[in-house]
């Protein structure tokens, strides 16, 4: 094998045979292209449109920046870190959604999911409460670093808070009318407890997914609202024929108090019209008293011969008159 060219071996080579000379003259513009990507590498950023950045030098926080093409302290100095700001993320209590490539799947079989769902009532009554939180990220720089872990920190106080307000209302509260005012609280006592601890997280909501009672007890449960169901259907007929017979009872009433009234309106009124003749006439017989005492018989007898069958007009001097006519006493008083 020859001493020279490409067939030599690199044992045979020497560092004597290198071309130093030539190799120098290439090595300033490596060095320039080198420093030049290397700074272009870490001095530029992008960040997305759904996203926020954080700027950290030396590890102190200096800015948060929006979506774009950013700069910064090349070669490590300045560092970024990226959050989702326009994300909706979700924890889910009591059961898990299991994501595969076709579907969804929902575990309430999970290691720590009784823990999480079973809860105490006010009424000393088990319930299983199954829920969603949905929060967005609103202040990048305290969601990295005034919290150590702001995933559990929000677990963590749902879960408080949530067990509070289930245990201030009855099994029946929580079971149906009670549900939205839970969502609506939870929501809002979350956002507060949070909001002390600067985590620069926006609750967006809290759903309650279920809530029933433990499997042992259900099926009694199932029935205790059947009943409360036809119980309620009952009194709603009742007062529906409460409203139907009041109403027409009420205008009876009034129909007898204004016919009551209108009739003791007119017996007053004749009575105080009989009172004003008969003092009228009163009035008339103190001027005269035989020439009205004459009248008021003659009226009177007016009025009671029409109605007589039969009348007989005898002279008050004449005696043994009433045998003749075959009267008696009892025809007399007729």
């Amino acid at each position: 094998m020859p001493d020279y060219g490409p067939y030599r071996r690199p044992q045979d080579i020497h560092f004597n045979d290198i071309p130093w000379k030539s190799i120098k003259k290439f090595v300033p513009p490596f060095l320039i292209i080198a420093f030049v990507i290397i700074t272009g590498y870490t001095a530029f950023y992008t960040v997305k449109a759904n996203e926020e950045a954080v700027i950290l030098r030396f590890g102190q926080y200096i800015e948060t920046v929006g979506p774009g093409l950013h700069t910064k302290v090349p070669y490590g100095i300045d560092k970024v870190l990226k959050g989702e700001v326009k994300r909706i993320y979700n924890e889910e209590f009591g059961f898990r959604t299991r994501q595969n490539t076709l579907s969804s799947m929902i575990d309430y079989e999970y290691s720590d999911a009784k823990e999480e769902r079973l809860m105490l009532t006010g009424d000393l009554n088990c319930a299983e409460v199954h829920w969603v939180i949905r929060y967005k990220i609103k202040a990048l720089e305290e969601y990295f670093f005034n919290v150590r872990n702001v995933q559990e920190t929000i677990r963590g106080v749902s879960q408080a808070v949530m067990r509070t307000l289930i245990g201030d209302r009855s099994i029946d509260e929580v079971l149906t009318i009670g549900r939205t005012e839970i969502e609506q609280k939870s929501r809002e006592d979350l956002q507060r407890i949070l909001d002390s601890y600067n985590c620069g997280i926006d609750i967006q909501t809290v759903l309650l997914k279920g809530v029933d009672p433990p499997p042992p007890v259900k099926d009694a449960f199932n029935a205790v609202n059947q009943a409360i169901q036809i119980r309620d259907r009952i009194i709603n007929d009742a007062e529906g024929q409460k409203n139907k017979i009041l109403p027409a009872a009420e205008g009876k009433k009034q129909q007898v108090i204004k016919e009551s009234e209108g009739y003791r309106i007119r017996r007053v009124n004749e009575a105080t019209g009989d009172v004003k003749a008969f003092l009228a006439v009163y009035e008339e017989y103190k001027k005269a008293e035989d020439v009205t005492r004459r009248r008021l018989f003659l009226e009177t007898m007016s009025k009671v011969i029409p109605k007589c069958e039969k009348l007989y007009i005898i002279d008050k001097d004449l005696k043994g008159f009433l045998p003749i006519l075959g009267l008696n006493a009892e025809d007399v008083g007729k």
